[in-house]
């Protein structure tokens, strides 16, 4: 339960955090936007994997109250700690034993999510009380709810909220990066000639499981495949002189990790080396540029003029990484039309992937927050090409 009770806390501060950039005209906020749901509530569900799926969180400074289906609201449940707080719509069978939980799943709940929403924000928010609407899934919401509530839209503060992390958050986001890098170790450990790109995507999926995350995407390409961007691993045998692209990411708490290593079996050819040099001083280049109060735009720039100038001339990208935490994507992007700057707390995913069709791709991608000076590592495990016997 102690896992639990940090979580609840940790969302009390990310609440106060919001608020506090909203100031005290708006009384309540409401959204459907998957991230910002586990930013006011601290609950990750698993029924959001369902881009279907319509749950909702309403918070007030002091509380948050979640719209769930009734199959979610036992986990629901385990986070918040009181039934009053879950406001559940539809059916759902559970089945209680006489010393079993005093909440019924069986028992109806609303009819509609609609229903359902109307209700949690009457439990919480008196009529009249201005609304803040996240925009990131909330054009139904707030068209549901201005008959009755004055609504605001309030997208831009919560970009803004979650762009810095607190130290509890830099903690997840730590945690999710390690069991990547256990599972770069596991393949530097396990591999053997004729493995296939499912057996070592094993490997990887076993370490993140193993470690308390939750397994988000795993793109692990070989050989010719590995010029291919966010592919899934296939059953192709690995074999002498092939390069190996791991790309991938898993989930604690809600929160993210995506970071990128390479991988060649054997001596790598002249050119493999090359190219990664290339790429690696590309990446530093772009580390050497991170600061707080830096454009972004800077550290793109020097990202592609470093792999230019370091041996690939004809390097192109569309952009050099982004921000990460609760979504594997977060603001800003860090591309040449950006005009965004660094702000110290910024957890920002840095990368200078290259893609030769026919040949084969090769990639880096370190988790870093920004400091004031330039930055703190969250990925730790060596940049280097690995050589697998």
């Amino acid at each position: 339960m102690e896992s639990i009770e940090r979580l609840t806390n940790l969302a009390i501060a990310r609440r106060s955090k919001l608020f506090a950039l909203l100031g005290d005209d708006i009384g309540a906020v409401v959204s459907s936007d998957l991230p910002t749901k586990n930013y006011l509530s601290g609950y990750y569900s698993m029924n959001d994997t369902y881009a279907s799926y319509l749950s909702a969180a309403v918070a007030t400074r002091d509380k948050t109250v979640l719209v769930v289906s009734a199959a979610d609201a036992g986990p629901a449940l385990e986070i918040l700690g009181d039934p009053a707080l879950v406001f559940r719509y539809g059916l759902f069978y559970f089945e209680r034993s006489s010393d079993g939980p005093s909440v019924e799943y069986d028992v109806p709940g609303f009819k509609t999510f609609e229903d359902a929403v109307r209700a949690a924000i009457r439990a919480i928010a008196p009529k009249g009380l201005k609304l803040g609407v996240d925009g990131s899934r909330g054009a139904g919401l707030a068209t549901l709810l201005s008959a009755e509530w004055p609504v605001v839209d309030i997208s831009d503060a919560v970009v803004r909220s979650r762009t810095t992390k607190l130290p509890e958050e830099l903690v997840r986001l730590k945690k999710a990066t390690r069991l990547v890098e256990a599972g770069i170790d596991a393949i530097r450990r396990e591999f053997k000639i004729g493995m296939t790109e499912w057996e070592l995507a094993g490997l990887v999926t076993s370490e993140m499981v193993r470690g308390g995350g939750v397994p988000e995407f795993i793109s692990l390409t070989t050989g010719p495949r590995s010029a291919l961007a966010d592919a899934y691993p296939t059953g192709r045998k690995i074999q002498a002189g092939d390069l190996i692209r791991l790309d991938a990411g898993c989930v604690v708490d809600g929160y993210k990790s995506d970071m990128a290593r390479c991988f060649v079996v054997g001596d790598a050819s002249r050119l493999i080396t090359t190219r990664y040099k290339a790429i690696a001083e590309g990446l530093e280049a772009e580390l050497a540029a991170v600061r707080s109060g830096a454009n972004v735009r800077d550290l793109y720039l020097a990202a592609v003029k470093a792999t230019r100038s370091a041996g690939i001339p004809s390097y192109r990208r569309h952009h050099c990484g982004h921000g990460i935490g609760l979504s594997g994507y977060e603001y800003p992007l860090i591309s040449e039309a950006s005009e965004a700057v660094l702000e110290d707390g910024m957890c920002l995913c840095v990368e200078t992937p290259f893609y030769e069709l026919g040949w084969g791709g090769m990639m880096i991608e370190d988790t870093i927050c920004v400091t004031k000076e330039g930055f703190d590592p969250i990925t730790t495990i060596p940049r280097q090409l690995f050589q697998l016997a």
